[in-house]
Order: structure tokens, then C-alpha cells, then sequence
């Protein structure tokens, strides 16, 4: 049995891998100084894995943090996973492949290895990312911009009189707010559909679109495009990176 963990900036997925069946992600949110405690409360109920492979955006400190966990309650540690230059039939299409996020290319091996044809990938967390991947598996490159929790806090922290923004959606039939907290629901989603819209229009051919990440849900009601919504989908591709060896050991992008 393998745990498979997804590290974020503001969250932890992970989910189960036996007789290469992906149990249901779990996830909880975090903050780094409670990290230990919060690991203990989620984890400590597990059964002990044989391995624990994880994709961490979070930094070393939170990778150190997790480690020593999974060593004390385990004794177990864990294989953190590198982006690479080429792996399960994908490219990556960065002039320097290290800098592109491991979650964007897990997410990547991820799509390719549950749907054909030309993708893009969209993750909708701290940060939106999108990417595109040609049918033959090429990387041709993607965006950054800041998700809509990003957008709606920096809102709330940076102008007067407005307060945090509650995340649900009031009224899905009106596009105009007649209230703050849907006006920065609206603007904030308009925002990043318009994006994703201008992306996905500037491209010759027709992608499937793929979406994944905390506020994909919240996204949902505004997309009028077909989509395919995969929220393990970086926990997928840890899946496939791990189905393509036939000895996990043999995996070079780990440490």
C-alpha cells in the first residue's frame, strides 16, 4: 500500500494506492507553524504505508516538516517527486524544465494518462496556472496568474471597507452584483474565465479542457465550454509516474 500525497501552498491531498486502485483524495488545509499537529489529526488513522510518495510546491521547510512525520509515525520516508525534462511519453516545454511547478507537471502526466488528443490543463488553487499538451504528449508552455481566493483576499486586505469575501455563489442567472460579496464573486470569477476564454480562443486547434485545484467547484457555474473536472488529478499523475516503471525504485526524478 503507497499514500500519495499532494502538497500545496494552503492545502494537503493524498489518497491511497493499492493494487493500482486510487482510493477517494482526501484534503485539509493547513497553516505551516500547525503543520505537525494537523498531520497527526488527518494521518495518524492510517494504516502504516510501504511507501509515500509526495508532490510538494510548498518549499523544503513544509517538505521537512512531512518528512520527519512520516519517518517518527512510519518510519518511513518519503520519495518526493521532481519535475522532469521527459517522462511518461510527456516533454516538458520549459527552457529550463526545473522551473516549471512538479504539481503543473504531475497534473500534466495526470491528463495525458486518463484522456487523448490536445489538452489544456487548468489548476484553479492559490495560484491559476493553465497548460497546454499537443496529442503526441509535447508541452507547449503555460500561464500564472492569481486564483480567485488570491484575488478576493488581496481585495479584502488591500481596500477599505471590504471584508472578506464569502466564497458561494449568490445568484447564477444575474452576470451584475446588487451586493459587495457577489460583485467580488462576479468580477473575481469573470476575471479568470476571461482568461481561460482568451487562452483557450487563441489556439488553432480545439483542446479538451481539463480542471482540477481547491476552487474549481467555484469556477464551475461559469464555464459555458465543455470541461472535465479531475480534482485528483496531480495524485493521477504520481499514479501513472509510478505505473510506468516496473520497480518504483527505478523513478530517477525523486529524492
Amino acid at each position: 500500500m503507497m499514500l500519495l500525497v499532494d502538497v500545496g501552498n494552503s492545502a494537503v491531498k493524498w489518497a491511497v494506492l493499492e493494487q493500482n486502485n486510487l482510493s477517494i483524495q482526501q484534503h485539509t488545509s493547513y497553516k505551516v507553524n500547525k503543520l505537525e499537529k494537523t498531520l497527526t489529526q488527518v494521518w495518524q488513522s492510517l494504516n502504516k504505508p510501504d511507501m509515500v510518495w509526495i508532490s510538494n510546491v510548498a518549499g523544503p521547510h513544509i517538505g521537512e516538516i512531512i518528512t520527519n512525520w512520516t519517518i517518527q509515525y512510519w518510519q518511513c520516508h518519503p520519495n518526493f517527486v521532481k519535475t522532469g525534462n521527459c517522462e511518461c511519453g510527456i516533454t516538458n516545454g520549459y527552457k529550463y524544465p526545473e522551473q516549471l511547478g512538479v504539481d503543473r507537471w504531475l497534473a500534466l502526466i495526470g491528463a495525458s494518462s486518463l484522456e487523448s488528443g490536445m489538452l489544456c490543463v487548468v489548476d484553479c488553487g492559490t495560484a491559476f496556472t493553465l497548460d497546454v499538451l499537443t496529442a503526441d504528449g509535447q508541452h507547449l508552455g503555460g500561464i500564472i496568474a492569481p486564483g480567485l481566493s488570491t484575488m478576493r483576499a488581496n481585495l479584502s486586505q488591500n481596500t477599505y471597507k471590504l471584508e472578506n469575501c464569502e466564497q458561494f455563489l449568490v445568484n447564477s442567472e444575474f452576470f451584475l452584483a446588487n451586493e459587495t460579496n457577489s460583485g467580488i464573486i462576479f468580477g473575481t470569477s469573470y476575471a479568470v474565465v476571461g482568461l481561460l476564454e482568451y487562452m483557450m480562443n487563441k489556439l488553432e486547434n480545439r483542446p479538451k479542457l481539463i480542471i482540477t485545484g481547491g476552487d474549481a467547484v467555484a469556477l464551475k457555474p461559469f464555464l459555458s465550454r465543455t470541461y472535465r473536472h479531475i480534482p485528483d488529478l496531480v495524485l493521477q499523475g504520481l499514479k501513472a509516474i509510478i505505473n510506468h516503471y516496473e520497480k518504483p525504485s527505478s523513478i530517477t526524478n525523486i529524492s
